[in-house]
């Protein structure tokens, strides 16, 4: 009786693993077969592409055209990596590609969206006007897309139509899509160039830099606030004022520093080094540096100086020595210290965060040209 079932059960064993090795087997093939299709390719491809991977991208798109050579939304993602490497022509034929086997409204409309992107990113002649050409084409196609508006708001906000790019971006919010914290990010930066109101050209390319350099201050300085036609109006009115020793015509100025001589704003860094700006001058080593980052405690310092000198305040230098600082991050006996406090509890023209300061930080475009803005207001500049 025992002895069946003692072969019995080594039988069912080998039957029920292969039964098991079976349907995994076919699992696997099903989960492989989904998952190497053009479209999951595709969409592996744009998701690359928004971390700024732009190889593995690449590769996507291409496993994308292996298995269809007429996907049209691989096409339109090649296109756009053309377009961030710069090269225009290769960048233009791989959307006329995705338009050409644009088979559904949603292709059509990546599509269109694509043209979108490549019109802002090289900036050709009447470049915005084919955004919007091609922005009507992708809504027209899908009436509600996110990506359509976005981009919009992208390049609208390039071509400092910043209003406009507020009404592209709070549509997207609207719409409540996957780039709904991508667009929150753009709105508040829109919205503080708005509230800066940048006058200048200058400022308004700067306003929309992640991180400005000192080059850019010195631009800010003398585009943006005019700090050198301040001075000479004080100095016509204000007898006890003193013009900085290098905007008197009779002075004999110093040769610029030769990192500056070839920069694209060499001008106002030459006038802003006549300016004698505290924290804005040459390094020991003869230098400017002007591609250099400039952080939140460096830029107080500029700002705190020209306080000083305009209010004719000496006193505001040393104004908050030996008090205990409100932050964790910045002690009273940093360099920096006073003219963060003046450009803090004195005036509130920089705003810290919750008990600091982030000295070190990078300083966007658009938090420098609202503090000026808010510094202008202060000294009672028009």
């Amino acid at each position: 009786m025992n002895t069946p079932r003692s072969w019995l059960y080594p039988g069912l064993l080998f039957v029920v693993s292969v039964f098991i090795l079976t349907g995994c087997s076919g699992q696997h093939t099903t989960l492989q077969s989904f998952l190497d299709t053009p479209k999951h390719h595709a969409s592996n491809g744009f998701s690359f592409l928004v971390r700024g991977q732009m190889s593995d991208a690449e590769r996507e798109f291409q496993a994308a055209l292996r298995l269809d050579h007429s996907f049209s939304q691989a096409h339109c993602g090649l296109g756009l990596i053309a377009g961030i490497r710069k090269d225009y022509p290769l960048a233009f034929q791989a959307m006329a590609l995705a338009k050409h086997y644009a088979k559904t409204e949603k292709d059509r409309a990546m599509f269109a969206v694509g043209e979108m992107r490549l019109h802002t990113m090289k900036k050709g002649e009447a470049w915005l006007d084919h955004v919007e050409v091609f922005f009507e084409d992708a809504i027209k196609n899908v009436p509600d897309s996110p990506e359509a508006y976005y981009y919009l708001g992208l390049a609208l906000k390039q071509a400092h139509r910043f209003q406009d790019a507020e009404k592209a971006f709070k549509k997207v919010m609207a719409l409540n899509s996957r780039l709904f914290w991508q667009t929150k990010r753009e709105l508040r930066i829109v919205r503080k160039v708005i509230s800066a109101m940048p006058g200048s050209l200058a400022g308004k390319n700067i306003a929309l830099k992640n991180a400005i350099t000192r080059a850019d201050v010195a631009a800010l300085v003398v585009e943006e606030l005019k700090l050198d036609k301040i001075y000479q109006e004080l100095a016509r009115h204000e007898k006890s004022f003193r013009l900085p020793q290098g905007l008197h015509e009779q002075s004999e100025l110093p040769a610029l520093p030769a990192d500056v001589t070839a920069h694209p704003l060499r001008e106002d860094i030459e006038i802003a080094l006549q300016l004698g700006v505290h924290g804005l001058g040459c390094f020991p080593d003869g230098s400017f540096r002007p591609e250099q980052p400039v952080t939140r405690a460096e830029y107080a310092v500029v700002l705190g100086s020209i306080m000083s000198v305009i209010r004719q305040d000496p006193t505001l230098t040393t104004r908050f020595s030996g008090r205990a600082s409100p932050f964790s991050d910045i002690g009273n006996d940093d360099p920096s210290f006073n003219a963060v406090m003046l450009c803090t509890a004195e005036t509130a023209i920089m705003e810290p965060g919750e008990g600091v300061f982030n000295p070190w930080g990078n300083i966007s475009g658009a938090d420098a040209v609202l503090a000026l803005r808010k510094l202008k207001k202060v000294l009672d500049i028009h």
